[in-house]
């Protein structure tokens, strides 16, 4: 019988606890959001207009917070017990919070994208650590 949970041994406790699927698949579409965040940023920023691309990076933004919050708000209900998920969910909102507001302010400050840009790359690093650590323990 194969199984991807580990038996309950006196050495590790309790069988290891599944990550919620809800969780998972809200962190996976929140990480495919910043993905595809680079990607239209790239395609606006290779052509110089600020056309569609920009509204479609910006509506993409606003939705991978939305998919963050609800992560977060799954985290907390579900992974009480995985304090690192939790934090490292809120974390993710939280700097996605932060890059939305930055990338509303790239318009007015030219400097904004100093932050904007690798602070992107920070958000794409905990995006990828979730899941990977989800599997941990």
């Amino acid at each position: 019988m194969a199984t991807s949970e580990r038996p309950s041994t006196p050495a590790t406790g309790s069988a290891r606890r599944a990550v919620p699927p809800a969780w998972s698949a809200l962190v996976g579409l929140t990480t495919l959001g910043v993905l595809l965040q680079g990607l239209w940023a790239g395609l606006f920023l290779r052509r110089g207009d600020n056309g569609g691309w920009v509204a479609v990076h910006q509506h993409g933004g606003e939705a991978t917070v939305l998919l963050a919050l609800l992560a977060t708000v799954a985290a907390a209900v579900w992974l009480r017990h995985r304090r690192d998920l939790l934090a490292g969910t809120a974390l993710l909102f939280v700097l996605l919070v932060v890059e939305l507001g930055l990338g509303f302010a790239v318009e007015d400050s030219g400097g904004a994208v100093a932050v904007h840009v690798p602070l992107a790359m920070l958000i794409m690093g905990v995006a990828v650590w979730l899941p990977v650590a989800a599997r941990r323990r």
